[in-house]
């Protein structure tokens, strides 16, 4: 696990949250669930691959075998159910 700084991360499955450097508040279960997170904070991911590419996105909820498995830096997502949002990379924000 890279982590250094980041804070109030739970991490329970093979390479969960392997990559995280900085991002918090993080929650992980499952095998490679938020494995390349690095700064991203706020995110839950539980189920196989869940969030796997998710580097900086924040606030992303997934549920499910590889649910937004694409998303890098999107923000706010929330997916339920295995590949759900499978191909999501990141969202534009409305402000």
């Amino acid at each position: 696990m890279s982590n250094t700084t980041g804070i109030k991360n739970t991490a329970n499955g093979f390479q969960t949250l392997e990559n995280n450097t900085s991002g918090g508040d993080n929650t992980g279960i499952g095998s490679t669930a938020l494995a390349h997170n690095t700064t991203g904070g706020g995110n839950t991911a539980t189920g196989f691959a869940a969030l796997f590419t998710n580097t900086t996105g924040a606030n992303n909820t997934a549920t499910g075998l590889e649910a937004l498995v694409a998303n890098t830096i999107g923000n706010a997502n929330t997916a339920t159910g295995a590949a759900h949002l499978k191909a999501t990379r990141a969202v534009p924000q409305i402000p």
